[in-house]
């Protein structure tokens, strides 16, 4: 299955034109890699640490930045899809046995990747390809279905999905903005590309078929944006630009003048974002209205990258190829929009049980207070009292201790005020 999907994607990408859109360098080097197998997957905890993963199940691990790389025991031999760390210790990586039954094995360490140990995945039949995980406890894996897991990866509970026609397709990817409200990606080729949505946690996913082909990767904005790009690996057609403003419940469609396919997806800064797709990058300066492309280094292939703030973003791809990116070709800068005037925006989700998002925006420094009312006018929480710069900011509300019902949120910006209602149900 590897290998056919492989042989789609080089027969693609060889029909593209290596054609440059980015008005600089490419702000991309290439690092020292010390295996030349193919890299699939990619995992940084912070810009200096993170893993890199692959072909015949190698497990690459890097400690200051991408200079020096040391090759890490995996105990297995098959394609590892998906590598993902919680942090600096707690990590997973997902492969599929080669020989009879063909089963999924999950491989999982403790500290660091020193030692890894593998294990059969509870389903024998299911073919699993991506995990994630919010923490060292709890985690999702996808692939024929989407699974749950409250002790690391001891039990898994399969998740409810609602039943249409799309929804048992195969999971690519996971994406979380919060602990209660993420996405997941796939589909099938030439029928669908599906988005999964939930707002509880995981528990339960609503699907949702937005393009004609797979999706990989998605990137969330925020509570309300998310920018994804669905390709046709026969390249009959142009690459889709995907955008949602109402929180993945409806999403726009713009097919590109370029043809390729996009296995990744990041942003930089809040306007910048970068796309993995093969020969080439696809690259934004406007949160993914328009789309460019930029050649990758010494025509590397590119099949994941990571930002980890505007200054450090990694890459890896085909025969080892490990990118890092080159902060002295980019605008530093340029990390966003301010704000025109203040803006307290709708909390998100509303109602919630127990936690919920409060995003707001300042026009310049100054004093900056957010609090929360009851009905009665009295204070329960007071969430930020300092001095803030021009930009966009987002607060978390956590009302556990609280009852349920009517609360009030207000921002003050120097002498201006807003207020807000929201709704806590348990």
């Amino acid at each position: 299955m590897l290998r056919i999907f492989s042989s789609l994607v080089i027969l693609v990408l060889t029909l593209e034109l290596a054609v440059t859109t980015y008005s600089q360098k490419i702000p991309w080097t290439k690092l020292q890699s010390p295996v030349n197998s193919t890299l699939r997957s990619l995992s940084f905890v912070d810009s200096l640490t993170g893993w890199a993963a692959g072909e015949f199940g190698t497990i690459i691990h890097t400690s200051n930045g991408g200079m020096n790389w040391e090759i890490q025991n995996s105990t297995i031999q098959t394609f590892i899809t998906d590598i993902h760390f919680s942090d600096n210790n707690y990590g997973w990586a997902v492969t599929l046995k080669d020989v009879f039954p063909f089963n999924t094995v999950l491989l999982k360490t403790t500290n660091g990747g020193e030692n890894w140990f593998a294990e059969d995945f509870q389903d024998s039949t299911a073919f699993m390809r991506t995990i994630f995980f919010l923490d060292s406890l709890n985690g999702f894996i996808g692939g024929s279905y989407i699974a749950y897991t409250s002790d690391g990866g001891l039990v898994w509970q399969r998740a409810e999905i609602d039943s249409n026609m799309v929804s048992g397709f195969p999971v690519y990817e996971f994406n979380f903005y919060n602990r209660q409200f993420g996405y997941a990606c796939g589909g099938r080729i030439d029928i669908a590309g599906v988005i999964w949505r939930t707002t509880n946690s995981g528990l339960n996913w609503a699907a949702q078929g937005i393009s004609p082909d797979e999706i990989f990767d998605v990137y969330i904005i925020d509570s309300l944006n998310a920018v994804t790009l669905s390709g046709d690996p026969e390249g009959f057609f142009g690459i889709a630009n995907l955008r949602t403003s109402d929180a993945g419940m409806t999403w726009g469609f713009e097919e590109l003048p370029f043809y390729g396919l996009s296995f990744s997806i990041d942003f930089r800064t809040y306007n910048e974002g970068w796309s993995a797709s093969g020969y080439k990058f696809i690259f934004t300066s406007n949160r993914g209205e328009t789309w460019g492309k930029v050649e990758t280094p010494d025509s590397s292939i590119v099949y994941d990258l990571q930002f980890l703030d505007a200054r450090n973003g990694y890459a890896v791809g085909g025969n080892g190829s490990i990118l890092k990116l080159n902060p002295d070709l980019v605008n530093i800068e340029d990390d966003g929009q301010p704000p025109v005037s203040m803006t307290l925006y709708q909390n998100y989700p509303n109602p919630f049980n127990p936690t919920t998002k409060i995003k707001y925006s300042v026009p310049g420094l100054t004093q900056v207070k957010l609090k929360i009312y009851d009905v009665l006018g009295n204070e329960t929480a007071t969430l930020l009292n300092e001095e803030q710069g021009a930009g966009s900011y987002e607060a978390e509300f956590d009302a556990t201790s609280l009852p349920s019902g009517i609360y009030f949120y207000q921002l003050q910006v120097g002498e201006n005020v807003k207020t807000k209602k929201m709704v806590y149900l348990k």
